[in-house]
């Protein structure tokens, strides 16, 4: 079973999405920010990543992606926001991004798929 690690700091959105990529048969770890993510990243091997980009903390959820990218180059790393735009960032080069709000459906085709 393939590891998701979910990195979204408002409760309600990362409790959908949890319920939503258990149902489609992922193993999910969650994190409400990025320093958090840090952490649990340290101690476990992911396999995919899906993280909101403006997180509290020190890190952003585009800080924590290059992380991932570098520690795990074959992870599939999916970024969203509601806020910035593709053009407003730099994404690391195996990422993804959506736009919040995202369809979940989408979001698990492409995790499935990744």
């Amino acid at each position: 079973m393939r590891t998701v690690l979910v990195v979204e700091d408002e409760p309600l959105i990362r409790l959908m999405l949890i319920d939503a990529l258990e149902g489609a048969g992922f193993s999910v770890i969650e994190a409400g920010t990025a320093d958090e993510a840090l952490d649990i990243i340290s101690d476990q091997t992911i396999h995919l990543l899906f993280t909101d980009i403006q997180t509290p903390g020190k890190l952003s959820g585009l800080d924590l992606a290059h992380v991932v990218a570098d520690r795990f180059p074959q992870a599939g790393i999916l970024i969203a926001s509601g806020r910035l735009t593709l053009t407003d960032i730099e994404l690391p080069p195996s990422a993804e991004f959506f736009n919040k709000p995202y369809d979940l459906d989408k979001v698990i085709n492409r995790l499935s798929e990744l």
